[in-house]
């Protein structure tokens, strides 16, 4: 059954991802039944540049030295220093160990938004996740110095997002999705492709004037199909 044939939709528990699932679960002041849900809107063909996906990266500490060799920039692991000499370039007869460590491939982006959530920094990439036959998960990919990100869960063509903020000595602070529209193409979806246009709003309850917004489109395998 596809996951965007109707059925009845039921409360569902959360689960955003494995570092947010600690939390929550110790966290007395989330009640899912509180939650928005926002019915998704199915398309034959949606509309929309989706060309960011043709673009790509390498991993967020790794580019070109000066004699544009793919190596490590900046937070190098001591063994991964040891193969490179004093001006960073990488050792002759180091090569081949230092790519079994240093991720040298390209990475071709699967997210384009924008966002007026608190500590926001931009991201090119959002992992897409199937779980059972009725579950999709969505989160995106920050980098370690990131403050701020975002998840959304699927099931039975609804959906509900959390954003969440980490603040000081470990905690999050998390805001709830209250409105919304999402948009997703069939055909993709089909053929294992999770091809969306999004607009999520949420509650603000530090500041009320000013307005947290998320939105976007993705262009991203669905993995664990």
């Amino acid at each position: 059954m596809k996951i965007h044939k109707k059925v009845n939709f039921k409360i569902f528990s959360i689960l955003m991802s494995a570092i947010l699932l600690g939390f929550l679960l110790k966290s007395s002041s989330i009640n899912i039944k509180d939650d928005i849900q926002i019915e998704i809107s199915w398309f034959t063909n949606l509309k929309g540049n989706f060309s960011f996906a043709s673009k790509w990266s390498y991993a967020s500490n790794v580019g070109l030295n000066d004699a544009q060799q793919i190596a490590c920039l900046q937070n190098c692991s001591d063994r991964v220093q040891k193969m490179m000499d004093e001006e960073g370039l990488i050792i002759s007869d180091s090569t081949d160990a230092y790519y079994q460590i240093v991720d040298s491939t390209r990475k071709y982006h699967t997210l384009e938004s924008r966002s007026t959530l608190y500590d926001w920094k931009p991201s090119n990439f959002i992992k897409v996740r199937r779980y059972g036959n009725f579950v999709l998960e969505g989160s995106v990919i920050q980098d370690s110095s990131s403050k701020c990100s975002v998840f959304f869960r699927i099931k039975d063509s609804y959906l509900t997002a959390w954003a969440y903020h980490k603040l000081d000595k470990g905690e999050f602070k998390i805001f709830r999705l209250n409105g919304g529209k999402f948009f997703l193409d069939t055909e993709a979806f089909d053929k294992g492709i999770f091809k969306a246009t999004f607009s999520f709003t949420f509650d603000n309850d530090i500041n009320s004037l000013k307005p947290l917004f998320w939105s976007g489109k993705i262009h991203a395998k669905i993995e664990g199909v």
